[in-house]
This record gives structure tokens, C-alpha cells and sequence, in this order.
């Protein structure tokens, strides 16, 4: 068992099978019918005027194929619906996730906040408890699950599995405003102790800078930002935007639109709403000196 899409493999092999049968079953019928009764043969092929058990076989054979087919899908939905984790012996990791316009948001038990990317440990059952802070979003990774809507107001479940390491791509897929497309999402899938040493990692508040970095979160503590940010450990507490205490840790930045590193973060902290227009990442003027100072602090937050 590899993730919990594994059962639609499993269902559109096994119709893939019923419906190669089938199809093979008519062209040998229509050849063989085609060479026995050629033109040229000699005589007809006996004419059958109603037959009782030839019209039973051929209505009950289909009721009979899309029946299983039927029971097969009823039986794949359900284990979609449970996250495909028949089996397992590991209780769930519940996870509450909540859109905002345009980042994901991921609070774990325990304290640890990230945005944009998660992590998760293969061969556990993942609960994703999923919320909307303003509009309707819908979580969709498609290499481990269906999609599911955000709506505000209202709590829906997620249920995701793998046995796989690896790292899947996701997005938005409710349109959710003009920078829907700059919603994306990336799931870590790592191995029990990664996991757990990426929690915990996570869970702790920021290291005390020194040097630069120290200079850094001074811009930071007494500029805007902590009007929108959190950085546990720090007085800055808001939650309009993403938790920041280990920024310097995420594979990308502005809900997907940059790589995470120092050239990318200056840019982006010169100038958002030239990647992300729309969005309330407003600009903020800082000194050159400034700026740097505080990309070497936010990269540093790890």
C-alpha cells in the first residue's frame, strides 16, 4: 500500500481487465463469424427467430459485469473515504490545515505552525482537519488523496496515507481570487524519526540570534511586520500572516512563488506585491542595511 489513491489503481486495473475481456471476446467472435460465414461459403447461417435463453444471456451477463463493477467502486469510495489505512496499527496523526488567501496553514499537536509545507510520517493515518479564514478553498495533493473544499465556517476531514517517502506537490483547486494559481502546497513524506525530529524542531521557539541576525529581528520587532507575523519566542504573536519562527526551514516562500534563499527572500521582501499582487504582504521601505539585516535573520530561523 503506497497512498491512499491506491485503491482507484487497483479498481481501473481490475475494469481494465473486465473490459479487455469483454473487448477480446467480441473481435475473436466477429472474426471467427467473419471467415466461418464469408460470401463464397456456401449456404446462410441458420436465421433464429426469438430465442428465450439467448436474449436471459445476453441481459444478464452485462447486469452481472456492471454489478461487480458496481460492489468494486462502492468498496474503493469507502477506503478513499478512510484514507486507504486498512491495516494499520498506527493511530492517526490529526493535523488542522486552514486556507487563507493565497498560503495554507498547518498547525500540528504539540504547537509546531508551519505554512505553505508540511510534513508528514509514512505508514501513519493523516487527519487533516480542514478550515477557511476567509474564502472557499479546497486542499488537493493528488498523489495521496481527493481534494476536499475549505469553507468557512466549517470544519471538513481529510483523511491521507502513504508508504512512500517522497515529496508531492499540491495546490488550491477551488479558484479563490486573482493569486489562486500562487497557492501551492508541498508534503514531505519522511520516515518516523525524520518526522520526529522535524516536529520537535518545529515545536521550539527561534534560537536567539546574535551578530547581524540580532540586528536583523530588531528591524523586524520594530517594523510592521509583527503586525501580521509570529515568531515564538519573540513578542511578535499576530496571525493575519504565516507563522515565521522557522521560515529559514521551508523549501519555498510566498505560498510557492519563490525558492527559499537569500536572493529570493530580499526580493521578496523589497517587493511583494510585484510577485504576489493582491496579496497583504504590503512593501515595506527599509534601508539597504536594514533589508539585509533582516533577510539574515528570517533565513537564519531554521
Amino acid at each position: 500500500m503506497t497512498s491512499s489513491l491506491e485503491p482507484i489503481v487497483v479498481l481501473s486495473l481490475l475494469v481494465g481487465v473486465i473490459a479487455a475481456l469483454i473487448f477480446v471476446g467480441v473481435i475473436v467472435a466477429l472474426v471467427l463469424f467473419a471467415v466461418r460465414y464469408r460470401a463464397g461459403r456456401g449456404g446462410s447461417a441458420q436465421q433464429i427467430y426469438g430465442s428465450q435463453r439467448l436474449e436471459i444471456a445476453w441481459t444478464a451477463a452485462p447486469v452481472i459485469v456492471l454489478a461487480v463493477v458496481f460492489a468494486l467502486s462502492v468498496v474503493t469510495l469507502e477506503r478513499i473515504g478512510r484514507g486507504a489505512t486498512f491495516g494499520s496499527l498506527e493511530p492517526p496523526l490529526h493535523v488542522t490545515v486552514i486556507g487563507h488567501q493565497w498560503w495554507f496553514e498547518f498547525r500540528y499537536p504539540g504547537g509546531a505552525v508551519t505554512a505553505n509545507e508540511a510534513h508528514i510520517p509514512i505508514g501513519v493515518p493523516i487527519e487533516l482537519e480542514l478550515r477557511s479564514a476567509d474564502v472557499i478553498h479546497a486542499f488537493w495533493v493528488p498523489e495521496l488523496g481527493p481534494k476536499k473544499d475549505m469553507i468557512p465556517g466549517q470544519t471538513n476531514v481529510l483523511r491521507l496515507f502513504t508508504a512512500r517517502p517522497g515529496i508531492f506537490g499540491g495546490a488550491c483547486s477551488e479558484f479563490c481570487g486573482v493569486e489562486h494559481a500562487w497557492m501551492r502546497i508541498q508534503i514531505v513524506a519522511e520516515s518516523h524519526r525524520d518526522f520526529d525530529q522535524w516536529l520537535s524542531s518545529q515545536a521550539a521557539a527561534r534560537v536567539a540570534p546574535s551578530g547581524p541576525a540580532a540586528d536583523g529581528e530588531q528591524v523586524f520587532l520594530a517594523s510592521v511586520c509583527v503586525s501580521c507575523h509570529a515568531i515564538r519566542g519573540t513578542s511578535a504573536s499576530a496571525a493575519i500572516g504565516p507563522d515565521l519562527t522557522h521560515v529559514g526551514s521551508r523549501a519555498t516562500i510566498a505560498g510557492g512563488v519563490l525558492t527559499n534563499d537569500t536572493a529570493a527572500m530580499r526580493s521578496w521582501l523589497a517587493d511583494p506585491q510585484g510577485y504576489k499582487p493582491g496579496s497583504q504582504m504590503p512593501r515595506v521601505s527599509l534601508s539597504d542595511a536594514a533589508l539585509d539585516a533582516l533577510v539574515t535573520y528570517l533565513e537564519g530561523l531554521k
